[in-house]
């Protein structure tokens, strides 16, 4: 990913979120509870009766597991502020200095966008994910562009 700035940087704070991952969590969302609920009511009075405390308990429990990670997959985002960047992947988050940001690449193949740190390590960004095409590569190359004027470090100047 090229580090040149585009003619406008975004301003900041700016939020950029994986469009096709924030979809999918609220469709599947939607589909997972009108589908407990419906199949829950749709049971004859006398199967329901059938089922004990502790299965309704499971059940009841697998839907909110798997709501929770719906709900874990449509917060992930990407924070940019005056002092820095904050991650927020599918399990972890993390708070970034724009000092510590060197480069910024989605190649093609990737899944999502690559931050390489001033550690030596890389740092997944999911909030930018390739399958959104061409949004994606814009969204790669504004991030591009604000690491490139607010990274300063005896490393890239």
């Amino acid at each position: 990913m090229t580090s040149e700035p585009s003619v406008d940087l975004p301003a900041l704070p700016h939020t950029w979120r994986a469009r096709l991952g924030l979809v999918v969590a609220v469709v599947m969302a939607v589909v997972l509870v009108i589908t407990g609920v419906g199949l829950w009511v749709a049971l004859p009075p006398a199967a329901r009766a059938d089922f004990s405390p502790a299965q309704v308990v499971t059940l009841a429990l697998l839907l909110v597991a798997l709501l929770y990670g719906l709900y874990r997959l449509g917060r992930i985002r990407l924070e940019a502020d005056e002092h820095g960047l904050t991650i927020v992947n599918l399990v972890r988050s993390r708070r970034l200095e724009w000092a510590q940001v060197l480069n910024v690449s989605l190649r093609p193949g990737d899944p999502w966008v690559q931050l390489d740190l001033d550690d030596g390590t890389t740092m997944p960004v999911m909030a930018i994910q390739s399958a959104d095409g061409a949004r994606a590569r814009r969204a790669a190359q504004d991030l591009a562009a604000l690491v490139a004027a607010r990274t300063r470090t005896q490393r890239n100047t």
